[in-house]
């Protein structure tokens, strides 16, 4: 179930840049469900008590902001300034979620990829936010009278913010620890890192374009 509230905002308008346009997206939304696309690790703990499954859904993203914008240099600018082209996206996301698991047959019923720490519901465990920037830059030589290519070279992830897609949450025991974090066999906290977003990506490429006339 979601219940998803947004806001959209674009803008053009002539600046000494020729042309810039801006855009914000903004997402509000909450998503409850009882364990969609079955697997391994979401079939429920007691298949007796699928009530007992409702939580946040992994696909929760309580908010997500989205703003971008572009610049045109105008054409009536000198050869070296001309037909350039910039824009930038920049993306902030809320966490997802994730649920602590024993790790093995907590419950005894000869099945322990589902079992969870004692009696944690669903997607109990937040994640970390997600941040991006995506830059993009070109240029555009046209050549005889209706044709052109187009340079252009992008970046994503510009700023190599580290984004954490997945988490180890394997607790590794049936209950969570005692208070005395010294005891006999107390594991070490659901937190462990999994995959993370890569490197900035970069590419560089070219775009050719002509016009024609139909009769």
């Amino acid at each position: 179930m979601g219940f998803p509230v947004r806001r959209i905002a674009d803008q053009r308008q002539q600046t000494p840049f020729h042309q810039f346009s801006y855009g914000i997206s903004y997402t509000w939304s909450k998503s409850i469900d009882d364990g969609p696309n079955p697997s391994f690790v979401l079939i429920p703990q007691d298949s007796q008590n699928f009530r007992a499954e409702r939580a946040l859904s992994s696909d929760d993203v309580r908010n997500r902001l989205v703003l971008n914008g572009t610049v045109t240099t105008p054409k009536e600018w000198n050869i070296f300034a001309r037909d350039y082209q910039f824009g930038l996206i920049t993306t902030i996301q809320s966490p997802s979620r994730f649920t602590k698991f024993a790790g093995f047959d907590a419950n005894g019923d000869i099945f322990g990829n589902n079992d969870r720490v004692g009696i944690e519901p669903r997607n109990t465990f937040v994640g970390d936010n997600f941040r991006s920037v995506d830059f993009r830059a070109g240029r555009t030589f046209p050549f005889k009278e209706r044709r052109s290519v187009e340079i252009l070279a992008e970046a994503f992830n510009l700023f190599n913010t580290t984004n954490i897609r997945f988490f180890n949450t394997v607790y590794g025991a049936s209950d969570f620890c005692p208070a005395n974090p010294t005891a006999f066999g107390c594991p070490a906290a659901p937190s462990a890192f999994r995959e993370g977003s890569p490197n900035p990506l970069t590419g560089l490429l070219a775009r050719f374009s002509t016009r024609g006339k139909f009769s």
